[in-house]
């Protein structure tokens, strides 16, 4: 299917590493043009490199979404480059934290809202009047099966995410009558550095040969039996953006292997 994506300007924020990064490069091998963002400069910069290495064409936006200034400041920015920002990714997102909530730092749990919570609320409000002005517009929210069912040592995550979750349907309500489509792509666990990551410290705390009988288990609780990848999160993105994906809206598509099956 070709989801006509060539020539559509496309902004995806936290897209230095990891998930964000490899829905910018998706988005630039369908041909779209793409305004990267994160907080880490360095990060932005090797993306937009990758990028312009396949032949794409980028521009870096080292920007830290939770301050509304610099997010419009972003997207003026944006659309001097490129004219207008036709579909946004808020992606963004950070877990500062992997314990329980009464152990959390208070001061890390406002950061993790500020940056995916208001980070998105910034980011739509900053692109929505040129969206609504032109009568165009995709905007889709990266969430978490966390925020829809619930996970122990992810209270602050799950509740910034789940506040993504029932923006999205909010504004979808609000900004479908000028052809714009808000979608929410919900992931289960997938093999992302974040992941990763954790899952190295978990392994150095548990030995090898316990934390490989944990992973066995985890991938029982998903009927596919597999960890996601980030294709998986991406090939979601690019359909939901896309004008295959006209007549879809306020939608939560969860990307997990089945691990959660919610209504």
């Amino acid at each position: 299917m070709d989801l006509q994506l060539t020539g559509r300007i496309a902004l995806v924020t936290g897209a230095g590493s990891g998930i964000g990064q490899h829905i910018a490069l998706g988005f630039a091998a369908a041909g779209a043009k793409v305004v990267v963002n994160d907080i880490n400069a360095e990060g932005v910069a090797q993306t937009v490199d990758a990028i312009e290495a396949q032949g794409g064409e980028a521009r870096a936006a080292p920007v830290d979404i939770s301050d509304l200034a610099a997010v419009e400041g972003m997207i003026a920015k944006a659309a001097e480059a490129f004219g207008r920002v036709d579909i946004l990714v808020n992606n963004a997102a950070l877990l500062s934290e992997h314990t329980m909530y009464l152990e959390t730092d208070p001061a890390a749990c406002e950061r993790e809202i500020r940056v995916i919570l208001f980070g998105t609320m910034h980011c739509t409000r900053a692109v929505l009047p040129g969206m609504i002005e032109r009568g165009y517009g995709k905007i889709l929210n990266i969430a978490t099966d966390a925020a829809r069912v619930g996970q122990e040592r992810e209270a602050n995550y799950s509740a910034a995410k789940g506040g993504v979750i029932s923006f999205s349907k909010s504004i979808a309500k609000e900004v479908g009558r000028h052809n714009i489509n808000i979608n929410v792509v919900s992931p289960g666990a997938t093999n992302s550095p974040m992941r990763i990551g954790l899952q190295e410290a978990l392994k150095e705390k548990l030995g090898e040969a316990q934390w490989l009988a944990r992973e066995e288990k985890v991938k029982r609780l998903y009927p596919l039996r597999r960890i996601g990848e980030m294709e998986d999160v991406t090939n979601a993105v690019l359909f939901l953006t896309s004008d295959a994906a006209r007549q879809i809206t306020g939608q939560v598509l969860s990307v997990n292997g089945g691990f959660a099956m919610v209504g």
